[in-house]
């Protein structure tokens, strides 16, 4: 399976013992899971029951990995220097087994207590925080911060005095430790005045949970893009809403690309732990880089640098002194004068006899020569011996011999200087490739953030485009009811349906009929509303319509109104009545997974035992709330409409579940 990030947490942390408090709270956590205790050491490398730790630090940084098999976590950090604050990067990938869910690892919590660490904009403390009414104000600067990259999560009061609402806050914050901020209100007061003021649309209460994501515009907000889970619910529910609210706190922050100052110097990071970078490279990748406009042509801009480098500008001639400070002629030295003659009148004393002197300079370093001569031959006799011999056996050998090991030579030192030269070359280009990869990583990141921002107006747009299409059939089929009952003309008012905000709340909805039974399937849709806000408004919709369908189907089946299946109904005229599309149906699955019990398995469903005395029954039939893409919601049901029960039981209503293709 393709590596998939399921958490990321980029941390901020100024304290000058970064790397040993880092270090400490992970080596517990590796204590914890059955690991001795981490020596103090650069590198430490170790397995238990098939999960590998390493860790590897290097002056002012270091990196932390575990894996297990199928999860790889991952701790990267550098400390406070000139230029730039100490940084964590935390991630938890997938790259082996079933998709799964996962939170926060251990050691964050421990970790965030030690110092005060921040997402760049707030305080993320790994622990619940309180905040009365007096402190709601300081809450508000957190919601409104600029620099917030983590969502902050607001847990109500539960409004019966149990306190749940603490123990909720809690669970929650060692879920998303350092992936988000979590607070809860002490009382009613301070909710009130939460409320008042962030409005009607985002408030919160009832003991739920709110979700308020980064870029929070006091005034400019727009409720469904701050996710709520009621109280009703979590009181239901328990541990697993809790859970499913987590997972989509911790996929907000997930799939964020590292912030642009941390990009270079998280890349420098793993160099350095892999021996492919000193240290020093990470006070260069830390110094602020130039921003180039994203109009300028990328190869207009490099062939403009080339030919800047290409011009040699000569160096400026030196300025001529002015006139008036040239220096002066230089004076004619004067003549020595004559020895005086002797005070007494005497004259001078004899000239020096050089050739007396120099006979006996002459016989002195004659007998210093020879002492030395004697000790440069008992030096080279004694100490050069062995090699004096392997020279002299090598001039008196056979010339051919001596042209062979000559030979010999030079051809081993070729090989040696063609390999080392192809290693060069080839060290050259990993490291033109290496940047090269890096450059286009950079790229596709931001690529990939524009197009999901893109993605997101487009499933705005969607979702309106649903909502004015639902909208019309409502209308359509009132005055097919209508034209069917009279031959005049009928008039019609604008009427809006029921629009649950997602697919949880459509199944709430369905709680209103008569023939549909929900079965046990909450969870599921609860994970794709959670995973797809922009989209949950659309599925929920066509859900509810679906279901409406089933259960006109089933009432007018089960009294003998109409005879036939599910698609006959939606087939057929439909007079008023509810259908849907039945290129959005099919009532069976292909031979491959209806005879494969690994597929077969996962499509068989609770019942009652009057529907089927084993208690469980497959369900193939299914309507597809998008044909094709990914996700592509399906709601698999049971047609019991003649049956028994005359009522449609609805086993799943989730993701596309797995057959050949997603296998």
């Amino acid at each position: 399976m393709p590596t998939t990030r399921l958490y990321q947490a980029v941390l901020r942390d100024p304290g000058p013992t970064l790397a040993k408090r880092l270090r400490r709270a992970f080596s517990t956590w590796l204590m914890g899971r059955g690991f001795p205790e981490v020596p103090i050491s650069p590198h430490f490398t170790a397995s238990v029951k098939g999960t590998r730790a390493r860790l590897d630090a290097a002056r002012g940084c270091g990196r932390f990995t575990v894996e297990d098999g199928r999860l790889r976590t991952r701790v990267t950090y550098a400390q406070t220097m000139d230029r730039m604050t100490g940084w964590v990067v935390v991630t938890v990938e997938q790259y082996a087994g079933d998709p799964a869910e996962e939170f926060a690892p251990g050691f964050l919590p421990d970790y965030l207590a030690t110092e005060r660490v921040t997402d760049g904009g707030v305080h993320l403390t790994g622990r619940a925080e309180e905040h009365d009414e007096d402190g709601i104000v300081y809450l508000l600067g957190d919601l409104s911060e600029r620099r917030r990259r983590v969502p902050v999560v607001v847990v109500a009061v539960e409004g019966r005095g149990t306190g749940s609402g603490r123990v909720h806050a809690e669970y929650l914050a060692d879920r998303v430790a350092g992936a988000a901020q979590v607070v809860w209100l002490a009382d009613l007061r301070a909710q009130d005045r939460f409320n008042d003021t962030v409005g009607d649309d985002l408030a919160v209460y009832g003991g739920g949970i709110r979700t308020y994501l980064a870029g929070f515009r006091p005034g400019e907000e727009e409720a469904d893009r701050h996710r709520v889970m009621g109280g009703k619910m979590v009181r239901a529910e328990g541990t697993p809403a809790l859970d499913r609210a987590a997972g989509y706190i911790i996929g907000e922050t997930a799939g964020l690309k590292l912030p642009d100052e941390l990009r270079e110097p998280y890349r420098v990071v793993g160099r350095i732990v892999q021996g492919d970078a000193e240290p020093e490279a990470l006070a260069e990748a830390a110094r602020p880089q130039p921003v180039r406009s994203a109009y300028i042509d990328p190869e207009q801009y490099r062939k403009m640098m080339d030919m800047a480098k290409a011009v040699t500008v000569p160096p400026a001639p030196k300025p001529r002194p002015p006139l008036s400070v040239l220096p002066a002629p230089r004076a004619p030295e004067p003549e020595p004068a004559p020895a005086p003659a002797a005070a007494n009148g005497k004259p001078a004393a004899p000239e020096l006899d050089l050739d007396l002197l120099a006979r006996t300079v002459a016989e002195r370093v004659a007998e210093r020569l020879s002492h030395l001569g004697d000790t440069v031959a008992k030096a080279v006799t004694e100490g050069m011996h062995g090699e004096l011999e392997s020279m002299l056996d090598l001039v008196t050998s056979d010339p051919q011999e001596l042209a062979r090991h000559m030979r010999t030579m030079t051809s081993h030192v070729a090989s040696l200087t063609r390999e080392l030269s192809e290693a060069r070359e080839g060290r050259e280009r990993a490291d033109s490739g290496r940047a090269e990869a890096e450059s286009e990583s950079a790229r596709l990141e931001d690529e990939i953030e524009r197009l999901v921002a893109q993605q997101r107006w487009l499933e705005t747009d969607l979702a309106e485009a649903t909502a004015r299409e639902r909208r019309l059939a409502v209308r359509v089929r009132r005055l097919e009811s209508e034209l069917a009952k009279a031959a005049g003309p009928v008039e019609i008012a604008d009427e809006t349906p029921e629009s649950p905000a997602s697919l949880v709340d459509a199944l709430h909805f369905a709680e209103s009929l008569t023939h549909v039974v929900i079965g046990e399937t909450m969870h599921e849709a609860g994970l794709l509303d959670l995973a797809h806000p922009t989209l949950r408004r659309v599925w929920a919709g066509k859900a509810w319509d679906a279901l409406c369908a089933l259960d006109e189907y089933a009432k007018a089946r089960s009294c003998g109104e109409f005879q036939g299946g599910f698609r006959d109904w939606c087939l057929a005229e439909t007079g008023g009545r509810r259908v849907i599309s039945a290129n959005l149906l099919a009532m069976k699955e292909s031979d491959s997974v209806t005879g494969r019990d690994k597929f077969s398995a996962v499509r068989t469903f609770a019942v009652p035992a009057e529907v089927d005395p084993s208690g469980r029954v497959f369900m193939p039939a299914h309507i597809k709330l998008r044909k094709a893409g990914t996700p592509a919601p399906r709601i698999h049901f049971l047609d019991d409409a003649g049956g028994a029960t005359g009522r449609i039981w609805v086993g799943y209503v989730g993701d596309h579940l797995p057959n050949t293709r997603t296998n």
